[in-house]
C-alpha cells in the first residue's frame, strides 16, 4: 500500500467522523519499518485538518527529543502551529503553549501518555474540536504499559472517556475522533500477537480493511 493511499484513509476517516457521526469511521492500525515515514501519515492529515476545520491533532510520544526533532522539522517546513508539551518545559512555557492551543494558535500537539493523562482534555483544547489522535510507538502499550511506564496502560480509559464526549464544548463540531496508532515491532498473529492486545487495551474500532500490518 502506497503512502499517498494510507494517507488518504487517514484523512477519510478523520473526516467521516467530524461529519458523519459515531458508526461511520474506523481507527486504523499501520505497521511500517522504522524509516518509511511513518511521520508522514499523521503530518499530513493534520495539517489538512488544521487548514479545513482548525481541528486539533493530538500526538502521544514516548520521547522528549522525538517530540523536539518532529517539530524542529514541521518548523523547518513552514509549519508553525505544531508544539509539544513535556516534563522539561517551565512551568511558565507550558501555560503560554496550552493558551496557544485553546486559542487555535497551534494545532499539532506533541505530549506524552503521563502528561496527557494528568489533564482534563478539555483544559488541554479548550472548546476546540479533536481532529485526530495519534499513539506513535504504539507497541509500547502494551510491552511498557504493565511495567515501565504505567500511564499507557489506562491510555485506553482515557481516549474512551474523551471519544463518549464526556467533556463539554460549545463550539462542538463532533465528540468523535478516530486513533491512528503506528509501530514498526508489532507482531499480528500467533502467540506472540500484539495488534489484537493493542486494540482491546485501546479499546479500538478498527475494522480488518484499516489495519495496515
Amino acid at each position: 500500500v502506497s503512502q499517498g493511499a494510507l494517507v488518504s484513509d487517514v484523512i477519510r476517516q478523520c473526516e467521516c467522523a467530524l461529519n458523519g457521526g459515531d458508526t461511520s469511521y474506523s481507527d486504523l492500525i499501520i505497521t511500517a519499518p522504522t524509516g518509511a515515514g511513518k511521520s508522514l501519515f499523521f503530518q499530513i492529515p493534520a495539517i489538512y485538518l488544521h487548514q479545513k476545520y482548525k481541528a486539533v491533532t493530538l500526538v502521544i510520544c514516548p520521547l522528549v527529543a522525538l517530540m523536539n526533532d518532529q517539530v524542529k522539522e514541521l518548523e523547518e517546513r513552514g509549519i508553525w502551529f505544531s508544539t509539544f508539551i513535556n516534563s522539561e518545559i517551565s512551568y511558565e512555557t507550558r501555560r503560554d503553549r496550552l493558551d496557544g492551543i485553546m486559542s487555535g494558535k497551534y494545532s499539532i500537539v506533541y505530549l506524552s501518555p503521563e502528561l496527557l493523562l494528568s489533564y482534563d482534555i478539555k483544559n488541554i483544547i479548550g472548546d476546540r474540536t479533536i481532529g485526530l489522535i495519534v499513539v506513535d510507538e504504539a507497541h509500547l502499550v502494551t510491552s511498557w504499559g504493565r511495567d515501565f511506564r504505567v500511564d499507557y496502560w489506562f491510555l485506553g480509559d482515557y481516549l474512551e472517556t474523551a471519544r463518549r464526549g464526556n467533556y463539554y464544548r460549545k463550539t462542538v463540531v463532533a465528540t468523535n475522533f478516530p486513533i491512528l496508532c503506528l509501530t514498526a515491532t508489532a507482531v499480528f498473529g500467533g502467540r506472540d500477537d500484539v495488534i489484537e492486545d493493542l486494540q482491546k487495551s485501546l479499546k479500538l474500532n478498527c475494522s480488518s480493511e484499516h489495519l495496515y500490518i
